[in-house]
C-alpha cells in the first residue's frame, strides 16, 4: 500500500535554499502533507527536491557523520581518543567497537536517515511521470534526474558502509553476498535483498537515467542558452549547481561506483566518466562562475574558501547555527589540553603525512600549528568558520571534489599499466597544492598506487573519503592502528531490527 503522507524535515540548510523554501516551510512546519495534493503542482516537486538535500544535512548524514565525523573516526584520520564520557561514541567508532551502545545509536541513525532520504526521493519519482504534462520540460528533466541521482547516491553510500569492500580483489566472494536493500518503491513491505552484482546494476541504471535527463537540461552542459532558464529559475534555483547533484556530479559518482566494482571493464568506464568531468571543469575554458565551480584554488583563495569551495563538484550547505553546534567541540584551531574532543594530529604524524614539505598548501594553509601544551600538533582549518570567509561559500561540506577525479583517473591508468599518465595526473594536483618535487618516473605500478594513497590522505582530511579508499582497496593496515584490519573493522553491522526482519549481511 502506498504511503498516504510524505514527511520532509524542515531544516533551513542555506541562504540559497532558505529563500525558495521559506513560504513552503512556514505553511507546513509540524504538519503532514498529503501526497496527492503535494504533487499536484510543479512547485511540490521542487520543494520535495530541496527537502531531500536538507535531509542530507542531518548530523547522521553529511552534517557530521558521513563527512567529517564517524567515517573520519573509522579512517583513523586524527590522534586517537582516550575513553571518556564526552567522547565515548567517537572512541568506540575509532576503535571499531560497533556493538557499544553509543556507537550503535550513531550507526542506526545513519541507516534510518539515509533510507528516509531515499523514501522521499521515491515518493516524488512515483508521481512525477503522471505530472509531466503540467511541468516545464526543463524542470521535469532536472527534477527527475536529481531524484534518481539522490536515490543512487544514498544507496551507494549505504553499500560502502554496510556492505563489503575490495570487490576487485575477491569478486567471486562478493558476487555471492547480499547487498543492502535497493529500494525503488514506497511500500510498507520490506524490499527483497539482491546480490551485490544486481545491486550494482540497479545503481548504474539509476545513474545512467539521471545522466540522460540532466544531460538534456542541466545548465552546466551548455546545451541550452541561459535565457531559456528565465521562467524556471525561481529564486535562483538553477544558479548554484554544485549544491545539487548536477550532470557532472552524476558522472563523478559513476566514476566512484565503477572504480568500487573494480573489474577491468568498470575501470575503463570509471576513467571515461572521470575524464569527462575533468575536461569540462578544468580544461574546457567555459565560464562556470554562475554555477560555483570555476577553477583550481589559488594560493590566496585558502584565506577565503578554506573548504575549497571553488573545486566542489557537489556539496551541501549546512544551516550556520547547526553547523557551528556540531563542529564546536571537534574543530578548533586554538585548542587546549582540556579539549578532549578536538581533532588534531601530532607534529610527528603531520610531518610524516606531508613528507616534511614546507610548501604544501594542505599543510601550510589548511592546518593550524598549535606548538605548546600536552596536545601540541596540527588542527584542521578546512571546516572552520570565520567572518572573513566568503559568505556564499561558508558552511559548506564537500561531497565530491575535483582532485578525486584526477586520482580515480590515475588509478584507472595504472590498471592499464600506464604509470607515466597516472603520475602526470598526480602531478597536476600536487602542483596546484604548491608541491613541485618530481615523482620518480621509474616507479612501479605498486609504488605509483602508494603515491595515489598518500595524495588521497593529504587531500581529504575532514571530508569522509579515506575510510572508503582503504575499504575499497582492501588495505590491511591503517594509520595510528596496531594490527591488521578486515571486514570486522570495515563493515558496519545492520541495525538489529533489520536482522530481525530477515535481512542478510
Amino acid at each position: 500500500m502506498k504511503r498516504q503522507y510524505i514527511y520532509i524535515i524542515a531544516i533551513l540548510a542555506s541562504a540559497v535554499m532558505m529563500t525558495s523554501c521559506e513560504k513552503w516551510l512556514d505553511e507546513t512546519a509540524n504538519s503532514e502533507i498529503r501526497e496527492e495534493a503535494h504533487f499536484s503542482t510543479e512547485e511540490g516537486f521542487r520543494q520535495s527536491l530541496i527537502g531531500c538535500y536538507i535531509n542530507m544535512t542531518d548530523n547522521a548524514l553529511y552534517g557530521k557523520d558521513l563527512s567529517w565525523g564517524m567515517v573520519e573516526m573509522m579512517a583513523r584520520q586524527f590522534t586517537p581518543y582516550a575513553l571518556a564520557g564526552s567522547t565515548a561514541g567517537d572512541y568506540y567508532l575509532q576503535n571499531y567497537g560497533f556493538t557499544a551502545t553509543s556507537a550503535v545509536s550513531r550507526i542506526e541513525a545513519t541507516w534510518a536517515q539515509a533510507y528516509n532520504v531515499i523514501a522521499n526521493a521515491n515518493a516524488a519519482l512515483a508521481n512525477i511521470d503522471a505530472k509531466k504534462g503540467i511541468m516545464d520540460p526543463i524542470n521535469y528533466n532536472v527534477f527527475k534526474g536529481e531524484f534518481l541521482a539522490i536515490r543512487a547516491y544514498m544507496h551507494f553510500e549505504l553499500m560502502r558502509l554496510f556492505g563489503y569492500g575490495n570487490w576487485a580483489g575477491r569478486k567471486s566472494e562478493i558476487d555471492g553476498k547480499y547487498a543492502v536493500p535497493y529500494v525503488t518503491v514506497v511500500s510498507k513491505n520490506p524490499v527483497p535483498q539482491v546480490k551485490s552484482q544486481e545491486f550494482f546494476k540497479l545503481l548504474i541504471a539509476d545513474l545512467e537515467a539521471a545522466a540522460e535527463l540532466l544531460g538534456e537540461s542541466d545548465p552546466l552542459t551548455g546545451k541550452k542558452a541561459w535565457n531559456e532558464y528565465a521562467d524556471v529559475n525561481i529564486d535562483g534555483f538553477y544558479n548554484f549547481r554544485s549544491l545539487h547533484l548536477n550532470y557532472y556530479a552524476v558522472k563523478a559518482l559513476m566514476a566512484r561506483a565503477y572504480l568500487w566494482e573494480g573489474s577491468a571493464d568498470s575501470k575503463v568506464k570509471a576513467l571515461a566518466a572521470a575524464e569527462e568531468v575533468i575536461e569540462k571543469y578544468f580544461s574546457s575554458g567555459d565560464n562556470l562562475d554562475s554555477y560555483n565551480v570555476t577553477r583550481w584554488m589559488s594560493d590566496t583563495d585558502y584565506n577565503t574558501y578554506p573548504a575549497m569551495a571553488l573545486e566542489q563538484i557537489f556539496a551541501l550547505n549546512i544551516n550556520p547555527d547547526k553547523f557551528t553546534n556540531a563542529t564546536s567541540a571537534y574543530l578548533k584551531a586554538n585548542y587546549v589540553d582540556t579539549d578532549l574532543s578536538v581533532y588534531y594530529l601530532t607534529t610527528d604524524a603531520t610531518v610524516a603525512l606531508y613528507e616534511n614539505s614546507s610548501t604544501d598548501y594542505r599543510l601550510t594553509k589548511l592546518l593550524y600549528h598549535q606548538p605548546d601544551g600536552i596536545n601540541a600538533g596540527y588542527a584542521p582549518l578546512k571546516l572552520q568558520q570565520n567572518t572573513s570567509y566568503n559568505k556564499n561559500y561558508s558552511n559548506r561540506v564537500a561531497l565530491i571534489r575535483m582532485p578525486e577525479m584526477y586520482y580515480i583517473a590515475a588509478e584507472c591508468y595504472l590498471a592499464q599499466g600506464n604509470v607515466a599518465k597516472a603520475l602526470e595526473l598526480l602531478t597536476v594536483v600536487r602542483n596546484q597544492r604548491g608541491v613541485y618535487d618530481e615523482l620518480n618516473a621509474e616507479m612501479s605500478v605498486e609504488e605509483a598506487q602508494n603515491e595515489i594513497k598518500k595524495e588521497y590522505h593529504k587531500e581529504f582530511l575532514c571530508e569522509g573519503v579515506m575510510f572508503y579508499y582503504y575499504k575499497r582497496t582492501g588495505a590491511e593496515t591503517l594509520p595510528l592502528w596496531e594490527g591488521t584490519v578486515g571486514d570486522e573493522q570495515y563493515v558496519l553491522p545492520y541495525p538489529t531490527f533489520e536482522i530481525q526482519n530477515g535481512r542478510i549481511q
